[in-house]
């Protein structure tokens, strides 16, 4: 990686952390959550099930706090080796941050995601999709959201794991953050990506070729949000899905150029091209040698 990328997405990184607190504000100036209810059962069916998921959450703090019922406020808290920050640290970790916890909240939410975004761009770009709310498209939608979020935590997985066995602590967990971090934010920003009609191979090219920056900058919030019981669990893909719109708008050109190939991408198009009008030409010659025989 050269100098000048790197200091690239440094400054992005920064700047989508310091873009969260506009976001906040654009939500409830717009109040984006209207027209929710045009999504029907669907909205609401999974977000009980996210608050399900989240209530788990909270089962844990309660347990924890109850385990150290007896010991004075400080010392259960801050204070012992075994204290409940500590413990309840390690159990969101585990739950949220190295299983699939995380990635099943965001598919169960992807309704009010995908809601979020469309709003955002409507506001900032005047981006209207025709009949979005309707069934079909939001169908698209949660399909990619459940092929991304696998392929997410099967990356997420595999890296962690080789990080955390090979390398100390010290190190370890520190990197396993950011990789999850990246990783949430890529799921996120594929959402922007998908109004704009790229496919999850031209989404990732196109993120991880220019925007690293910005996934660790939506990621690495949302990471912690989702440590939060309940309430980080819905919020936090909500605030950073506006985020996310927010900042590609602001930093990318996507919505002005569209996405553009790389020399290899191209060679490969114009192949698959020519390749495709061979075949539709064979098939036309196919269809007047019929013709001719049947005259």
């Amino acid at each position: 990686m050269s100098t000048q990328r790197f200091l690239k997405g440094v400054h992005e990184f920064f700047y989508t952390l310091l873009a969260f607190s506009r976001a906040w504000r654009f939500m409830w100036r717009h109040k984006l959550w209207e027209g929710l209810r045009q999504y029907g059962w669907v909205s609401r069916a999974l977000l009980y099930i996210a608050i399900i998921v989240g209530v788990y959450m909270i089962g844990e703090m309660v347990n924890i706090v109850s385990e150290h019922y007896d010991e004075g406020v400080m010392q259960a808290l801050f204070i012992s080796s075994d204290n409940v920050f500590v413990r309840f640290t390690q159990a969101a970790y585990e739950s949220l941050s190295d299983g699939a916890l995380k990635w099943v909240i965001l598919v169960l939410l992807e309704v009010v995601i995908y809601h979020f975004m469309r709003r955002s761009l409507v506001v900032i770009l005047g981006k209207q999709v025709e009949n979005a709310h309707l069934f079909k498209p939001f169908l698209r939608a949660q399909k990619r959201m459940l092929i991304v979020s696998f392929w997410a935590l099967v990356i997420e997985s595999a890296s962690v794991g080789i990080i955390t066995g090979s390398l100390p602590s010290v190190i370890g967990v520190p990197l396993s953050v950011l990789i999850s971090s990246a990783l949430l934010g890529f799921v996120i920003a594929d959402n922007y990506n998908e109004q704009f009609h790229l496919s999850i191979l031209q989404s990732s090219r196109n993120l991880w070729r220019s925007y690293v920056g910005i996934c660790v900058g939506l990621g690495l919030p949302l990471f912690f949000m989702l440590k939060i019981p309940l309430l980080g669990a819905i919020v936090g893909p909500l605030v950073t899905s506006v985020t996310a719109a927010i900042v590609l708008r602001e930093l990318s050109d996507l919505h002005l150029v569209g996405y553009q190939m790389s020399e290899k991408e191209q060679l490969k198009f114009d192949r698959r091209a020519a390749k495709r009008s061979r075949k539709e030409a064979r098939k036309v010659a196919r269809r007047n040698r019929r013709a001719g025989v049947k005259s």
